[in-house]
């Protein structure tokens, strides 16, 4: 099933207490450059990086032609690297990972020096109880599973497909009040004879102008 999903060229998750890499995910086209990753925790601790903030606890900031958005919590710093500038989801989706991972995972990141020894395996491995980080990335960044949205309003004229596919989000949005991406997919599939990869293109071109805004958590 083709899913939209918010595209990122890193996820990178530092421990607090000496900001040790504890777990990251590159794109499938991107090789792990562990000097790249060195030099954005260089500039990051020495203050180098100019962040503002967003929202919460999230800032933004840029290291040469890359966005980058942080969020500290409690035991963690998490960090998405992207290339292209952020949309609202961006910010949704990375505070709510950071929520969760930290929830499922807190007593491996308290227990992280004094009985793991620093050893970072314990994050690339299933959980004893059966948690995974990378089930954890596909669910919270591809936006056709959850994440309730809401309707904007389109700041120009839609014709043609982007038409087709607005009006079933309108019929959505009033039947239930908010819609969720993956039911927008597959009753545009079922009820149009728009090609998949194109029903993708144009809901995620919807988010990233803003005529699509998901709901805060």
């Amino acid at each position: 099933m083709i899913s939209v999903s918010l595209s990122f060229n890193y996820l990178l998750v530092f421990h607090n207490e000496n900001q040790s890499l504890l777990y990251f995910e590159s794109a499938p086209s991107i090789a792990f450059d562990p000097l790249f990753i060195e030099k954005i925790r260089f500039n990051i601790n020495r203050g180098y990086i100019q962040f503002r903030q967003i929202k919460g606890q999230i800032v933004h900031g840029m290291f040469e032609q890359f966005y980058l958005l942080l969020i500290t919590s409690n035991l963690t710093k998490i960090i998405l690297v992207l290339d292209n500038k952020p949309n609202e989801f961006a910010d949704e989706a990375l505070s709510a990972f950071a929520a969760r991972f930290e929830s499922r995972w807190e007593n491996e990141l308290q227990q992280f020096f004094s009985h793991y020894q620093g050893d970072n395996d314990i994050f690339f491995n299933e959980s004893k109880n059966g948690q995974n980080i990378q089930a954890l990335v596909n669910d919270i960044f591809q936006l056709n599973y959850h994440f309730p949205h809401h309707l904007g309003t389109p700041k120009t004229r839609l014709q043609g497909n982007y038409k087709k596919i607005w009006k079933i989000a309108q019929t959505l949005s009033q039947e239930s009040g908010s819609i969720l991406m993956r039911d927008l997919w597959f009753k545009s599939l079922n009820i149009t004879k728009i090609d998949k990869n194109l029903i993708a293109d144009i809901i995620y071109e919807f988010l990233s102008r803003g005529y699509i805004r998901p709901n805060p958590f």
